[in-house]
């Protein structure tokens, strides 16, 4: 009978035991699966040149050289991570004070010994630059090309880039604005018969160049109602010269200027000049430069919806008022960097 105990006892013990060890499996297994998974420290996109390249999954530091680059990572909310730039304009410097100090990587053209320098996590550059989007990644720093000379591309460009930079909220809101816009300027004019649509040219830095209709200039015109009359010349080149002689047969109702610091003319001059009386542009005093002075709104970048609606207000003021443009204005700046400025400054 004693026997019998002890082995009971012993059958009690060895079911404890089993029970202990299969809790404590139990427990190691919840303690397995509640651990999150390592999150990936890479990301692979593919450029605008076509290219496939692995980035940072959380980009902390980035270097630009080409223009547009800036507008866009400024615009994206990302200004504060730039450790190396090309140009520092005053809205930048405004929007993101310690852009002041940032050091010039190159403007146009890549300084490599100042990109290598700085080491930033990824490098923004024009897609048509091979030669220099591969030297920077001979360096070991992940460049991205971008195209942005059009709509659908600047639309791209802006995705791209907030993918990269983590941005991809503010892109979307930024894209939304430019094209609710865009299709709000279309709707507006689009039962305007053929013939009573204003006529326009958009002047380069020289007089008798011109955007053709593969530039972004001419989308401007055209989805602000009006019709660009270069549109149809074949060039390969930006701002063909097309002269004078042309401009005069094409007699458009507005000419719009590019503001450029260097331009070989200046509008008050074109005003004066007895040989330019008889444009109709001129006439009726509807040369001007495109704004904003302090933010190219022909430039490329989601700013330009500003240039389109800019142009539907000079174009159809009884359609769409100033007052109604300025609100737009101060919408998107509101949006894009979370303040307006004050017009005067702003130049527009």
């Amino acid at each position: 009978m004693k026997f019998k105990g002890m082995h009971k006892v012993s059958i009690l013990l060895i079911i404890l035991l089993m029970a202990t060890l299969l809790a404590g499996c139990s427990s190691n297994q919840a303690e397995q699966v509640s651990q999150p998974a390592p999150k990936d420290t890479t990301i692979t996109v593919t450029d605008m040149a076509g290219r496939d390249v692995v980035v940072p999954a959380e980009v902390k530091s980035v270097a630009l050289v080409w223009g547009p680059s800036s507008s866009f990572v400024l615009a994206l909310g990302k200004g504060d991570i730039v450790t190396g730039i090309n140009y520092k304009s005053e809205l930048a410097v405004k929007v993101v004070p310690k852009l002041a100090d940032v050091p010039s990587v190159g403007k146009g053209q890549a300084d490599l010994e100042a990109v290598a320098k700085v080491k930033p996590d990824v490098f923004v550059h024009k897609a048509t630059d091979l030669e220099t989007l591969d030297a920077v990644q001979a360096l070991g720093i992940p460049s991205i090309g971008i195209v942005a000379e059009t709509s659908e591309d600047l639309i791209k460009a802006t995705e791209l880039l907030g993918k990269v930079l983590g941005a991809e909220k503010k892109a979307t809101e930024l894209i939304a604005f430019y094209n609710e816009k865009n299709a709000f300027a279309q709707n507006l004019t689009k039962d305007i018969p053929a013939d009573q649509r204003k006529t326009a040219l958009v002047m380069g830095s020289e007089i008798g160049k011109v955007a053709h209709g593969d530039m972004l200039q001419s989308f401007l015109v055209e989805t602000a109602g009006g019709v660009n009359l270069a549109k149809d010349i074949e060039a390969k080149e930006i701002w063909p010269t097309v002269g004078t002689e042309q401009i005069f047969a094409w007699n458009p109702d507005f000419i719009f200027c590019e503001d450029y610091t260097g331009a070989a003319y200046k509008i008050e001059e074109l005003k004066t000049d007895p040989s330019f009386a008889k444009l109709k542009a001129i006439e009726n005093d509807n040369i001007a430069y495109i704004p904003a002075h302090q933010d190219l709104w022909d430039f490329p970048g989601v700013q330009s919806s500003l240039g389109t609606l800019w142009m539907l207000n000079q174009f159809y003021p009884e359609k769409y008022s100033e007052a109604d443009f300025i609100k737009d204005v101060e919408a998107f700046y509101t949006l894009t960097y979370g303040t307006t400025f004050d017009r005067e400054w702003l130049g527009y």
